[in-house]
């Protein structure tokens, strides 16, 4: 009997002495303030050991009251691991919100650098056709064809080739093809025929797909010869067409 007044007194005072420094944790704390994070986890855990130590003694004795303080105590710690499960992916959910904020922003940054990078190979590519039209625009040649012909000799492909590459590279460059002839023959065949030279190199262009409104031409028979004359009608160097790159009137204006 001494043994179990004893035992009892022992475990009242263990009950009674978490309970006290829980009860002393909260004094003079109002109702209206009280709330989960008030308690440590340790004060909670006492607490719980306490009231089941308390639930035990009266309905099982001293043997109970530390088997049900024990219960208490790891439901205690049981409920504070799942708050601490709780806040703990709370905090990986806003972390994780965060690492995708920062992954779009630096998604926008790409875009924006790509777009800026695009727009200034733009401008180059621009800049760099203007100054090829600027040079082609100065560009003057000459063929030369055989006497009483109108077809363009075959030594002149690769030039011709590479006026079309020139035109379909420029799409704001005309050209103008002048045709000429020496000084043999009548004036009226002679102009047609220097028409027909003109319009020999337009349809070799037109070919190599230079659209034709962007090519005029024009027919001066014998006159401005460059060699010929009254004592040397035949003249290689006044069977010609002459031709003339420049840029477009509105291109002209845009400069």
């Amino acid at each position: 009997m001494k043994k179990l007044i004893l035992t009892s007194a022992i475990l009242t005072s263990l009950v009674l002495t978490p309970m006290a420094q829980a009860g002393s944790h909260v004094e003079g704390i109002s109702d209206s303030t009280l709330t989960d994070d008030t308690f440590s986890d340790e004060s909670k855990e006492e607490l719980g050991f306490g009231a089941g130590a308390i639930l035990g003694g009266i309905f099982g004795g001293p043997a109970g009251a530390m088997i049900t303080g024990l219960a208490g105590t790891f439901l205690m710690k049981t409920l504070n691991g799942e708050e601490d499960i709780v806040e703990l992916t709370k905090a990986n959910k806003a972390q994780a919100k965060n690492f995708e904020m920062q992954l779009a922003s630096l998604k926008s940054q790409m875009q924006d650098a790509e777009f800026q990078h695009q727009q200034e190979l733009l401008a180059f590519e621009q800049s760099q056709a203007k100054a090829s039209a600027l040079q082609a625009s100065n560009l003057m040649m000459s063929l030369q064809f055989n006497t009483g012909s109108s077809d363009i000799p075959s030594y002149y492909a690769e030039q011709v080739n590479a006026l079309a590459s020139i035109l379909n590279s420029n799409q704001d460059l005309t050209i103008d093809l002048s045709g000429y002839t020496d000084l043999l023959g009548s004036s009226k065949r002679n102009q047609a025929l220097s028409l027909a030279r003109a319009e020999s190199v337009k349809t070799a262009l037109v070919n190599q797909g230079v659209g034709a409104h962007r090519i005029n031409t024009t027919g001066y028979g014998e006159n401005h010869p460059v060699v010929a004359n009254a004592q040397q009608e035949s003249s290689f160097y006044d069977r010609r067409v002459m031709i003339s790159v420049q840029q477009s009137d509105k291109q002209m204006a845009k400069n």
